[in-house]
């Protein structure tokens, strides 16, 4: 699999180690019962994640809440979600195959077909997913379950995730839990880690935040990238490329991906690329905007403030913002600015909001 390879990776080793996050990963999760790999869209989370679980040869459930469907969402997307991982799991890791589907013959709801299991939702339990999960911490080693994305969870209806979490740290000697989360605080949110009533309060926990790639990093990452496939563009294309994605790994993959087949290497070539790049952040933006249509509009202003002045104040964003659509109750307007830092939209730096993602900053430019 190569650098530019869309899917997530496992072949990054040599980025993440100078960084030291996969170092870090690797040593904790032999014994941590719950790490947070944290990062804004496209850090390379899934790729740390997946590298450090191979690099230390850990079996692990890989469960992607990207693949939810959008809006509201009930437990069973989330048990179909579960099944299709244990399903992935027992096709990967032949040696306990036969034991697992053994231990999970048993448990209501679930037949075993073939190499896999099939699930009837109508006779399935909502309890059963803790038993689902108990199967895994009887095989007898260690086994991680990777919730990727995992803040989309807060969508589920009538069901606390944090409650199962909790009883997985508490009750799984050989089950570790690791979650990836693009949306820091909504991940935070859903955790409710410094909310005494909340059941994972208190709990120890390892987490990993990832960052940009400094800029020779980002070169390095183009440069080997486009040997693999025997090309080596101009020296000023690659630091325009560098320039303009500003050290998001994925999104140098992305625009190395696209350009591979064309052979020939020209800025407008770039341009094109980029603007390809824009139309999916501003879809991912389009995903946020929809759970909330009454507020689409102040939340668009906002963020073009933001991306014109490419450092605002307060007072920046806020007089933009009443100027464009009219009044906003100052604390009404606090909670839009909460919700987008909580989201991975913008961050604060001291006093300055800024565009966390700088293709989305380039199309909300337009």
């Amino acid at each position: 699999m190569g650098l530019f390879d869309p899917r997530p990776k496992d072949n990054l080793r040599d980025f993440f180690d100078r960084e030291c996050e996969l170092h870090e990963f690797g040593r904790n999760i032999d014994y941590s019962p719950l790490t947070l790999v944290l990062g804004l869209r496209r850090y390379g989370k899934t790729s740390l994640i997946l590298t450090g679980l191979n690099m230390k040869r850990v079996k692990y459930v890989y469960i992607d809440c990207k693949s939810l469907p959008a809006g509201m969402i009930g437990v069973s997307d989330f048990t179909q979600l579960l099944v299709y991982a244990l399903n992935n799991f027992v096709r990967r890791y032949r040696r306990v195959r036969s034991l697992l589907l053994k231990l999970l013959k048993g448990i209501r709801g679930v037949s075993i077909s073939g190499f896999g299991i099939s699930i009837n939702l109508r006779r399935f339990q909502t309890s059963s997913l803790v038993e689902l999960i108990s199967k895994l911490d009887e095989l007898g080693e260690r086994v991680i379950l990777v919730i990727d994305e995992a803040q989309e969870l807060r969508r589920l209806a009538r069901y606390r995730v944090d409650y199962l979490l909790s009883y997985i740290y508490d009750n799984f000697r050989n089950v570790g839990i690791v979650l990836s989360g693009s949306q820091v605080g909504l991940l935070y949110r859903l955790l409710r880690v410094n909310d005494p009533n909340a059941p994972l309060y208190g709990r120890a926990y390892t987490e990993i935040k990832l960052r940009r790639l400094p800029k020779e990093q980002s070169r390095e990452f183009l440069e080997l990238g486009f040997k693999e496939y025997n090309l080596k563009p101009p020296e000023d294309l690659i630091e325009y490329i560098v320039n303009a994605v500003d050290g998001v790994i994925g999104w140098l993959a992305y625009i190395g991906f696209k350009i591979i087949n064309q052979r020939t290497f020209t800025r407008g070539i770039v341009d094109r690329v980029l603007s390809e790049a824009c139309k999916l952040a501003l879809e991912e933006l389009e995903h946020f905007l929809s759970l909330r249509p009454l507020a689409r509009e102040r939340y668009i202003n906002i963020l073009k403030a933001i991306a014109i002045l490419d450092r605002a104040t307060w007072s920046n964003i806020y007089n933009y913002t009443q100027a464009k659509i009219g009044r906003i109750p100052k604390p009404t307007f606090n909670t839009l600015l909460r919700n987008l830092i909580d989201a991975g939209f913008i961050e604060k730096e001291r006093d300055l909001y800024i565009i966390s993602d700088p293709i989305l900053k380039r199309a909300l430019k337009r």
